[in-house]
């Protein structure tokens, strides 16, 4: 099929174009001409630290190549089955599941349209499932529980310095860097993250703070990575309150196909890690005030 077929549009040019480009100028007329690295990775968060149990921040990572394709099949689904981009999932999910959704005033009205045929919208997801688990390298996503963060922000005033999503956030860079050990990749992936997630200027300073990897902000309209890591981010957003509730254990079938494919690196915030990262920063208890002192 049309997923598969891909290897002899993407030529390699004698000089490699230099190291073959950055899934960051993937839409770029001449990457090669840039200053590129071989990986990207591609995040976003859903959830939220006022009113949901969990916020997540999941992503992918894979090479140029692999994004150039990514990006030409996930546009070709959207065109097969009229549906504009960016991809939103959880607009996609409420106009398949929630007959109000439609009369919203920012309802997506070709989500609507979609919805309308069971069949083919379901065909749609898998279609874009399937570009997911053809073209990426690993997922990577943090999960940060939100009574566990609570609990831990009770005796140190953790929230001021690192908030939720900057915590999940920074461990998804953590996991990139291990990927990169274990597979042996000499130079840093780029780090693109949805421009306006909240709280990303704390993160970013933590980021400087800590001398890490830099997190680069980019809108999702124009990067299938960024809409791909919404659709990873929401399906574990929503088996994680399915699970909490108690209503059932088994990811539905397109998160479980997705998950069975895909090699991933995922973890979580727990509590004595929370409090060890809380004295590693030199937070003294129930004050917020920090030291020079660094995890």
């Amino acid at each position: 099929g049309r997923l598969w077929a891909w290897a002899d549009r993407f030529p390699v040019e004698p000089r490699g174009v230099d190291r073959l480009a950055a899934s960051l100028f993937v839409n770029s007329v001449d990457p090669g001409a840039r200053l590129m690295a071989m990986f990207t990775a591609y995040f976003d968060a859903s959830g939220n630290a006022k009113d949901q149990p969990f916020v997540i921040v999941s992503g992918y990572i894979a090479n140029y190549l692999q994004w150039k394709a990514f990006e030409q099949e996930w546009k070709a689904a959207h065109d097969m089955y009229g549906v504009s981009m960016p991809f939103h999932m959880a607009d996609f999910v409420a106009a398949c599941e929630t007959q109000t959704y439609k009369n919203q005033r920012n309802a997506r009205l070709d989500y609507v349209e979609l919805a309308k045929n069971p069949a083919r919208a379901e065909a749609f997801i898998k279609q874009l499932s399937g570009v997911q688990i053809a073209y990426v390298h690993c997922g990577i996503s943090c999960i940060v529980s939100m009574d566990t963060y609570k609990q831990a922000n009770s005796i140190f005033d953790l929230r001021d310095v690192i908030p939720p999503y900057a915590l999940g956030a920074r461990m998804c860079i953590q996991r990139v860097q291990q990927w990169g050990q274990t597979y042996g990749v000499v130079d840093p992936p780029e780090l693109i993250f949805e421009e306006g997630d909240f709280e990303q200027g704390k993160f970013t300073q933590l980021m400087v703070d800590e001398g890490s990897l830099l997190p680069i902000y980019k809108k999702k309209i124009d990067f299938a990575g960024l809409q791909g890591a919404d659709q990873y981010a929401w399906e574990q957003a929503r088996f994680l309150k399915i699970q909490k509730k108690g209503e059932g254990l088994a990811p539905r079938p397109i998160f479980q196909w997705i998950l069975q494919a895909i090699p991933k690196l995922h973890t979580h915030a727990p509590l004595d890690f929370l409090l060890r990262l809380c004295e590693a920063k030199g937070i003294d208890p129930k004050t917020g005030v920090q030291s020079r002192s660094r995890a």
